[in-house]
Protein backbone atom coordinates (compact mmCIF):
# COMPACT_ATOMS: atom_id res chain seq x y z
CA UNK A 1 0.00 0.00 0.00
CA UNK A 2 1.50 3.29 -1.10
CA UNK A 3 2.34 6.38 0.91
CA UNK A 4 -0.20 9.15 0.96
CA UNK A 5 0.85 11.75 -1.57
CA UNK A 6 1.30 15.22 -0.02
CA UNK A 7 -1.89 17.28 -0.13
CA UNK A 8 -2.58 19.50 -3.08
CA UNK A 9 -0.38 22.54 -2.63
CA UNK A 10 -1.61 25.36 -0.44
CA UNK A 11 -1.89 27.55 -3.54
CA UNK A 12 -4.21 25.01 -5.16
CA UNK A 13 -6.27 24.42 -2.04
CA UNK A 14 -6.86 28.07 -1.22
CA UNK A 15 -10.04 28.17 -3.30
CA UNK A 16 -10.38 24.94 -2.46
CA UNK A 17 -7.96 10.98 24.06
CA UNK A 18 -8.42 12.76 27.13
CA UNK A 19 -6.26 15.81 27.64
CA UNK A 20 -5.55 18.26 30.42
CA UNK A 21 -7.23 21.54 29.57
CA UNK A 22 -6.34 24.71 31.42
CA UNK A 23 -9.31 27.01 31.76
CA UNK A 24 -8.85 30.73 31.27
CA UNK A 25 -9.89 33.00 34.09
CA UNK A 26 -12.50 35.57 33.14
CA UNK A 27 -10.10 38.31 34.26
CA UNK A 28 -7.48 37.12 31.79
CA UNK A 29 -9.88 36.94 28.83
CA UNK A 30 -9.34 39.48 26.06
CA UNK A 31 -12.04 42.15 25.69
CA UNK A 32 -12.82 40.99 22.15
CA UNK A 33 -12.37 37.86 20.05
CA UNK A 34 -8.70 37.04 19.43
CA UNK A 35 -9.45 35.31 16.15
CA UNK A 36 -11.85 36.21 13.36
CA UNK A 37 -13.01 33.81 10.64
CA UNK A 38 -14.40 34.02 7.12
CA UNK A 39 -16.26 31.17 5.44
CA UNK A 40 -14.85 29.95 2.12
CA UNK A 41 -18.00 28.59 0.44
CA UNK A 42 -16.23 27.81 -2.84
CA UNK A 43 -13.77 25.36 -1.26
CA UNK A 44 -13.77 22.06 -3.14
CA UNK A 45 -12.79 18.61 -1.89
CA UNK A 46 -11.62 15.39 -3.46
CA UNK A 47 -13.87 13.49 -1.06
CA UNK A 48 -16.92 15.32 0.28
CA UNK A 49 -19.21 16.39 -2.55
CA UNK A 50 -17.02 14.94 -5.29
CA UNK A 51 -18.41 12.92 -8.18
CA UNK A 52 -16.39 9.81 -7.34
CA UNK A 53 -16.57 9.75 -3.55
CA UNK A 54 -19.91 11.28 -2.54
CA UNK A 55 -21.90 8.25 -3.80
CA UNK A 56 -19.84 6.05 -1.48
CA UNK A 57 -20.45 8.37 1.46
CA UNK A 58 -24.15 8.16 0.68
CA UNK A 59 -23.95 4.36 0.49
CA UNK A 60 -22.24 4.23 3.89
CA UNK A 61 -24.93 6.38 5.53
CA UNK A 62 -22.72 9.49 5.82
CA UNK A 63 -24.20 11.60 3.05
CA UNK A 64 -26.83 13.75 4.74
CA UNK A 65 -25.37 14.15 8.22
CA UNK A 66 -21.70 14.60 7.34
CA UNK A 67 -20.23 18.04 6.67
CA UNK A 68 -16.88 19.40 5.56
CA UNK A 69 -16.33 23.16 5.44
CA UNK A 70 -13.42 25.58 5.29
CA UNK A 71 -12.80 28.97 6.88
CA UNK A 72 -9.92 31.41 6.83
CA UNK A 73 -8.67 32.86 10.10
CA UNK A 74 -7.43 36.44 9.84
CA UNK A 75 -4.75 36.24 12.52
CA UNK A 76 -1.68 34.07 12.88
CA UNK A 77 -2.26 31.14 15.23
CA UNK A 78 0.60 29.93 17.39
CA UNK A 79 1.14 26.33 18.54
CA UNK A 80 -0.18 27.19 22.02
CA UNK A 81 -3.29 29.01 20.78
CA UNK A 82 -5.50 26.01 19.99
CA UNK A 83 -7.79 26.41 23.00
CA UNK A 84 -8.44 30.05 22.24
CA UNK A 85 -8.79 29.34 18.53
CA UNK A 86 -11.48 26.73 19.18
CA UNK A 87 -13.37 28.90 21.65
CA UNK A 88 -13.34 31.82 19.19
CA UNK A 89 -14.29 29.52 16.30
CA UNK A 90 -17.42 28.17 17.97
CA UNK A 91 -18.34 31.67 19.20
CA UNK A 92 -17.85 33.46 15.87
CA UNK A 93 -21.10 34.73 14.38
CA UNK A 94 -20.24 33.82 10.78
CA UNK A 95 -18.96 30.38 11.76
CA UNK A 96 -22.02 29.64 13.89
CA UNK A 97 -24.33 30.65 11.04
CA UNK A 98 -22.61 28.17 8.71
CA UNK A 99 -22.52 25.39 11.31
CA UNK A 100 -26.20 25.80 12.12
CA UNK A 101 -27.00 25.48 8.41
CA UNK A 102 -24.72 22.55 7.60
CA UNK A 103 -24.42 20.50 10.80
CA UNK A 104 -26.32 19.49 13.92
CA UNK A 105 -24.16 21.81 16.06
CA UNK A 106 -26.16 24.36 18.01
CA UNK A 107 -24.63 27.31 19.86
CA UNK A 108 -27.13 29.03 22.14
CA UNK A 109 -24.77 31.12 24.32
CA UNK A 110 -21.45 32.06 22.68
CA UNK A 111 -20.21 33.72 25.88
CA UNK A 112 -20.35 30.37 27.70
CA UNK A 113 -18.47 28.39 25.05
CA UNK A 114 -15.53 26.47 26.45
CA UNK A 115 -14.33 23.83 24.01
CA UNK A 116 -13.23 20.47 25.36
CA UNK A 117 -10.99 18.69 22.92
CA UNK A 118 -8.07 16.33 22.39
CA UNK A 119 -5.10 16.67 20.07
CA UNK A 120 -4.88 13.94 17.43
CA UNK A 121 -1.61 12.33 16.40
CA UNK A 122 -0.50 12.86 12.80
CA UNK A 123 2.71 10.84 12.73
CA UNK A 124 1.34 8.07 10.49
CA UNK A 125 1.46 9.19 6.85
CA UNK A 126 1.53 5.84 5.03
CA UNK A 127 -1.29 3.50 4.15
CA UNK A 128 1.06 0.61 4.95
CA UNK A 129 -0.04 1.29 8.54
CA UNK A 130 -3.15 -0.74 7.72
CA UNK A 131 -1.11 -3.86 6.98
CA UNK A 132 -1.82 -4.55 10.65
CA UNK A 133 -5.35 -5.55 9.63
CA UNK A 134 -4.04 -8.32 7.40
CA UNK A 135 -1.52 -9.43 10.03
CA UNK A 136 -4.40 -9.74 12.52
CA UNK A 137 -6.41 -11.64 9.88
CA UNK A 138 -9.18 -9.06 9.90
CA UNK A 139 -8.83 -8.93 6.13
CA UNK A 140 -7.49 -11.48 3.67
CA UNK A 141 -4.55 -11.01 1.31
CA UNK A 142 -7.05 -9.99 -1.38
CA UNK A 143 -8.64 -7.32 0.82
CA UNK A 144 -11.77 -9.28 1.69
CA UNK A 145 -13.15 -8.15 5.05
CA UNK A 146 -13.71 -11.15 7.30
CA UNK A 147 -17.23 -11.27 8.70
CA UNK A 148 -18.53 -12.54 12.01
CA UNK A 149 -21.83 -13.14 13.76
CA UNK A 150 -23.48 -9.76 14.28
CA UNK A 151 -23.35 -8.37 17.80
CA UNK A 152 -24.54 -5.03 19.14
CA UNK A 153 -21.96 -2.91 20.94
CA UNK A 154 -23.53 0.21 22.49
CA UNK A 155 -25.76 0.73 19.48
CA UNK A 156 -23.13 -0.14 16.88
CA UNK A 157 -23.53 -3.42 14.95
CA UNK A 158 -20.28 -5.44 14.98
CA UNK A 159 -20.59 -7.28 11.67
CA UNK A 160 -16.94 -7.88 10.77
CA UNK A 161 -13.51 -8.31 12.34
CA UNK A 162 -12.34 -4.78 11.51
CA UNK A 163 -15.15 -3.34 13.60
CA UNK A 164 -14.35 -5.79 16.37
CA UNK A 165 -10.66 -4.84 16.36
CA UNK A 166 -11.39 -1.12 16.48
CA UNK A 167 -14.23 -1.00 18.99
CA UNK A 168 -14.45 -4.07 21.25
CA UNK A 169 -11.82 -3.63 23.96
CA UNK A 170 -12.45 -7.11 25.39
CA UNK A 171 -11.59 -8.78 22.09
CA UNK A 172 -8.15 -10.28 21.42
CA UNK A 173 -8.17 -8.27 18.18
CA UNK A 174 -8.27 -4.99 20.09
CA UNK A 175 -4.48 -5.16 20.47
CA UNK A 176 -4.14 -4.78 16.70
CA UNK A 177 -3.71 -1.06 17.38
CA UNK A 178 -1.98 0.46 20.40
CA UNK A 179 -3.56 3.25 22.44
CA UNK A 180 -1.22 5.77 20.80
CA UNK A 181 -2.12 4.48 17.33
CA UNK A 182 -5.80 4.85 18.13
CA UNK A 183 -5.22 8.61 18.34
CA UNK A 184 -3.74 8.70 14.85
CA UNK A 185 -5.94 10.81 12.61
CA UNK A 186 -5.40 8.46 9.65
CA UNK A 187 -6.90 5.60 11.64
CA UNK A 188 -9.74 7.82 12.85
CA UNK A 189 -10.68 8.66 9.26
CA UNK A 190 -10.71 4.99 8.30
CA UNK A 191 -12.67 4.13 11.44
CA UNK A 192 -15.41 6.65 10.73
CA UNK A 193 -15.82 5.41 7.17
CA UNK A 194 -15.99 1.78 8.33
CA UNK A 195 -18.72 2.51 10.89
CA UNK A 196 -20.64 4.96 8.72
CA UNK A 197 -24.16 5.99 9.62
CA UNK A 198 -27.46 4.31 10.42
CA UNK A 199 -28.18 3.33 6.81
CA UNK A 200 -24.70 1.94 6.15
CA UNK A 201 -24.47 -0.54 3.27
CA UNK A 202 -21.19 -2.21 4.11
CA UNK A 203 -18.42 -3.09 1.66
CA UNK A 204 -17.17 -6.67 1.47
CA UNK A 205 -13.68 -5.54 0.43
CA UNK A 206 -11.51 -2.90 2.08
CA UNK A 207 -10.31 -1.22 -1.13
CA UNK A 208 -13.03 1.45 -1.29
CA UNK A 209 -12.50 2.37 2.36
CA UNK A 210 -8.78 2.82 1.75
CA UNK A 211 -9.44 4.96 -1.33
CA UNK A 212 -11.78 7.33 0.48
CA UNK A 213 -9.52 7.43 3.57
CA UNK A 214 -6.71 8.80 1.40
CA UNK A 215 -8.98 11.40 -0.21
CA UNK A 216 -10.32 12.66 3.12
CA UNK A 217 -6.78 12.79 4.51
CA UNK A 218 -5.57 14.88 1.58
CA UNK A 219 -8.58 17.18 1.85
CA UNK A 220 -8.09 17.91 5.54
CA UNK A 221 -4.34 17.89 6.15
CA UNK A 222 -1.48 19.93 4.71
CA UNK A 223 1.73 17.95 4.38
CA UNK A 224 5.14 18.61 2.87
CA UNK A 225 8.52 16.96 2.49
CA UNK A 226 11.21 18.25 4.83
CA UNK A 227 14.88 18.68 3.98
CA UNK A 228 15.50 15.00 4.68
CA UNK A 229 12.82 14.04 2.17
CA UNK A 230 10.40 12.76 4.82
CA UNK A 231 6.71 13.64 4.80
CA UNK A 232 5.67 15.85 7.71
CA UNK A 233 2.22 17.11 8.63
CA UNK A 234 1.82 20.84 9.21
CA UNK A 235 -1.82 20.78 10.29
CA UNK A 236 -3.00 20.38 13.88
CA UNK A 237 -6.11 18.28 14.45
CA UNK A 238 -8.46 18.77 17.39
CA UNK A 239 -11.07 16.14 18.20
CA UNK A 240 -13.86 18.19 19.77
CA UNK A 241 -15.86 16.53 22.54
CA UNK A 242 -17.99 19.33 24.01
CA UNK A 243 -18.85 23.04 23.90
CA UNK A 244 -19.62 23.02 27.64
CA UNK A 245 -22.59 25.19 28.58
CA UNK A 246 -22.47 27.26 25.40
CA UNK A 247 -24.14 24.72 23.14
CA UNK A 248 -24.10 21.13 21.93
CA UNK A 249 -22.35 19.30 19.13
CA UNK A 250 -24.71 16.47 18.28
CA UNK A 251 -28.49 16.02 18.17
CA UNK A 252 -28.11 12.51 19.66
CA UNK A 253 -25.31 10.88 21.65
CA UNK A 254 -23.78 7.97 19.73
CA UNK A 255 -20.40 6.27 19.41
CA UNK A 256 -20.19 7.13 15.71
CA UNK A 257 -20.47 10.92 16.22
CA UNK A 258 -17.37 12.95 15.43
CA UNK A 259 -16.28 16.56 15.15
CA UNK A 260 -12.77 17.62 14.12
CA UNK A 261 -11.35 21.09 13.69
CA UNK A 262 -8.12 21.23 11.67
CA UNK A 263 -5.86 24.27 11.57
CA UNK A 264 -3.51 24.78 8.62
CA UNK A 265 -0.90 27.37 9.61
CA UNK A 266 0.48 27.68 6.09
CA UNK A 267 -2.59 29.30 4.51
CA UNK A 268 -4.43 30.09 7.78
CA UNK A 269 -7.31 27.75 6.96
CA UNK A 270 -9.54 26.17 9.59
CA UNK A 271 -11.49 23.13 8.44
CA UNK A 272 -14.32 21.31 10.14
CA UNK A 273 -15.18 17.66 9.51
CA UNK A 274 -18.36 16.57 11.23
CA UNK A 275 -20.88 13.77 11.49
CA UNK A 276 -23.89 13.65 13.79
CA UNK A 277 -25.63 10.28 13.97
CA UNK A 278 -29.35 10.10 13.30
CA UNK A 279 -31.34 6.86 13.65
CA UNK A 280 -32.57 5.38 10.39
CA UNK A 281 -36.10 4.95 11.68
Amino acid sequence: LSNIIPQRSARESAPKMPMHIEEMDDEEAAPGPAFKFHHLPDARYGSFGSENVQPLLQKWGLGVDMAMCTFRVEQQVGPDDMQQLLDCFFSDREVVSVLHAQTGIRVHDPKRIFTRWGLMNTKVVSMSFFNKLQEAECISSTGHIRGRLEEDFEGVPIVNLIREAILMDESELYDTFSESERKEFLLRIFQHLIFGGASNQYEDHVEEYFKVTKEVYKDLLTVRRNDAGDVEVLSRVASVASLSEGGFLFPKEHLTNFCYVIHDPLVRHVKLWYFGYRPGW
